[in-house]
């Protein structure tokens, strides 16, 4: 990866290479550079650089690093994911002449990467030495379609899913909330960043002045998120949890109501997934990677749709759900049907099967 910053990209890559590692291979993950925010660091990520490169020369030193991190390590297959890495990982195993086969992966649709970045990933995504190019949904291989066709003759699309040691937690979890977790709030679970859309649920409490909101996660917007809670009048209903390790995040998730998403883009949700694993109703963003992520194999939708912009409307589904068990029945059943269809043995497979494999369409 570009970075080791906490999230669900950290979280799906150590669940790619543990279930690698579980049957025999050996795996590693390693990232260009730390994280740069305060939570903590994922155990057993190497990084190539100690810090971002803040120069071009500091730049060309990484790719340089890169090179010889490469030269050393002579791993058989590297995934990458994030842009910079999906561009400058073709570029050094080319310059290192190294025999390693590159699997790029994108996990948000690429019209929210930087321009640059998009366009080089073009350039790059074609040399020989990737053989394969991921994306975690079909919205977001459709955002591939620019591309030149030496690079869309290698894509393919693989949906996330859980660990099975994070399935049987969930179940654990499940099991022993189920009975009184409509009493409990609402919870969003994701960096506190523009991505997620934090002032669209914020400015939803205001339609919902019963409802509380637990928001698990850290990040830049902080400040400006608990400014906009207070200058609403709801910051007694929204509680900023900051990051928690996945276990603990999923304990406080399996105690809440209602899973809200109302993000400006995502890829395939992992935080979505553990959520209808839980059978917990979910609200997402009419965006058409989050209408993807909640509709089942045979097109049902398992999930309720709002506008990127109307408190109002998301405030007056959250209460409907909690005030009528019916209508909180039938999405939580909803729900648990989508969480139950992901399969982490299927996800492993068709990695697996990219280690042997030359292009794959």
């Amino acid at each position: 990866m570009t970075h080791s910053e906490a999230g669900g990209l950290v979280e799906i890559w150590n669940d790619v290479a543990t279930g690698l590692g579980e049957r025999g291979h050996d795996t590693g993950c390693f990232a260009l550079y730390p994280k740069t925010d305060n939570s903590p660091s994922p155990p057993l990520w190497h990084h190539v650089a100690s810090e971002r490169p803040s120069s071009l020369f500091a730049a060309v030193r990484l790719v340089r690093r890169l090179m010889a991190y490469l030269k050393a390590e002579r791993p058989d297959m590297v995934v990458t994911a994030m842009p910079l890495a999906n561009v400058l990982l073709p570029l050094a195993a080319t310059l290192a002449g190294v025999r390693t086969r590159l699997v790029i992966s994108h996990h948000s649709p690429v019209e929210t990467h930087s321009k640059w970045l998009d366009r080089l990933d073009g350039l790059t995504g074609r040399l020989d030495v990737v053989t394969s190019i991921v994306s975690v949904s079909k919205a977001v291989d459709a955002s591939l379609q620019a591309k030149p066709l030496a690079y869309r003759r290698k894509c393919l699309v693989i949906g996330n899913a859980l660990p099975r040691h994070i399935e049987v937690m969930i179940e654990g979890l499940r099991a022993k909330a189920i009975d009184t977790r409509i009493t409990g709030p609402v919870i969003a679970l994701g960096r506190l960043s523009y991505q997620k859309n934090y002032p669209l649920l914020i400015a939803a409490m205001a339609h919902a002045p019963k409802v509380r909101l637990e928001i698990v996660g850290a990040g830049e917007d902080e400040a400006a998120l608990r400014g906009l809670a207070a200058d609403l009048n709801v910051k007694d209903q929204v509680a900023f949890l900051g990051h928690m390790p996945r276990a603990q995040a999923l304990a406080r998730a399996a105690r809440a109501a209602i899973f809200v998403q109302v993000s400006h883009y995502e890829g395939h949700s992992l935080a979505l997934i553990e959520a209808a694993r839980l059978g917990l109703p979910l609200i997402v963003s009419d965006v058409a990677v989050q209408v993807e992520g909640v509709t089942a194999r045979d097109g049902t939708l398992c999930g309720q749709v709002v506008p990127l912009d109307d408190p109002q409307r998301l405030g007056a589904i959250m209460v409907e759900l909690l005030q009528s068990p019916d209508q909180y029945a039938h999405w939580a059943q909803r729900a648990r049907r989508l969480g139950l269809e992901a399969s982490n043995a299927i996800m492993v497979d068709r990695y697996e099967r990219l280690m042997g494999a030359g292009a794959a369409c």
